[in-house]
């Protein structure tokens, strides 16, 4: 455990399946209890599988003081994520999240959602107010993902200034954050998305 202060950002998350197999499901739910039972986090875990349930789950988070990290666990495309047959861009989902989660770090754990023109996810940050939203610009192999989540998810617990937090990433993973494309936008403290 590092020797610096816990700066707990409880977590929401939203997850949808991952395939057809549902006795043996895939889940970030084991990720979610890990990074709490070492951090001290609290999380919310809620599944999600269609555009209305995406919009009524949303509206279930209430703006809480020690809440501050969303992850949208869910398959995605460049610009979007994938609802079972439905498709959901960043705009859309922008209007469904409002201003509630202002000063949220948003992590879209999904393949390649956030590989679009870094203005179009300016303008989520800014219609949504989050302070920062983070994400994958690659087709990610599952447990990779799943280890980049949770360092991510960790780490988040110890750093208040974000671009701190991704200059430590980048010291520590640069390797993983290649494989991933994990980016975050807007850029941190001069750093370059995702370099």
């Amino acid at each position: 455990m590092p020797r610096v202060p816990k700066y707990l950002k409880n977590i929401a998350c939203l997850e949808s399946l991952w395939d057809e197999d549902l006795e043996n499901r895939l889940s970030v739910l084991p990720i979610l209890e890990l990074t709490a039972r070492t951090t001290s986090a609290k999380f919310i875990y809620l599944t999600c599988n269609t555009q209305e349930e995406l919009e009524h789950n949303l509206g279930l988070f209430k703006r809480k003081p020690s809440y501050g990290i969303l992850v949208l666990a869910f398959h995605g495309v460049t610009g979007k994520i994938e609802l079972g047959d439905k498709l959901v861009n960043l705009k859309a989902l922008a209007k469904m999240m409002g201003k509630r989660f202002r000063g949220w770090v948003v992590h879209v754990a999904s393949c390649s959602t956030v590989m679009i023109d870094e203005d179009q996810l300016t303008q989520f940050v800014e219609a949504t107010g989050v302070a920062m939203v983070m994400g994958y610009t690659k087709l990610v192999d599952w447990t990779e993902g799943a280890v980049m989540d949770l360092l991510l998810l960790r780490w988040l617990q110890y750093y208040r200034d974000l671009g701190a937090l991704w200059k430590h990433l980048l010291k520590n993973y640069p390797d993983l954050m290649e494989l991933t494309g994990l980016q975050a936008f807007p850029a941190l403290n001069g750093a370059t998305n995702g370099s």
